[in-house]
């Protein structure tokens, strides 16, 4: 088992070498970081949902906003204003 880790971690030495050489900056040859992805994936626009429809339960549930306050900013697509921002 030993010699296979020796010839996997070359392996991943000559790919990361090879990387740094297509993609790295020319004078340092490190790997340049890419900006975060903005586009938010269905898993987490559930869980922004859900956390939207639990927040909105509890302010109606405690008098803060009456149920056609809720009812307009869902028309209006405020709620979609949270997938944009997180």
């Amino acid at each position: 088992m030993a010699k296979y880790n020796v010839v996997l971690k070359r392996k991943r030495a000559e790919k990361a070498e090879r990387k740094r050489s297509r993609h790295g900056d020319p004078k340092t040859a490190k790997l340049k970081n890419k900006p975060q992805n903005l586009s938010v994936s269905g898993k987490r626009q559930r869980k922004l949902f859900k956390k939207w429809r639990r927040d909105q339960k509890e302010a109606v549930g405690s008098g803060l906003v009456s149920m056609q306050d809720v009812e307009m900013a869902v028309a209006e697509g405020k709620f979609l204003v949270l997938y944009v921002f997180y």
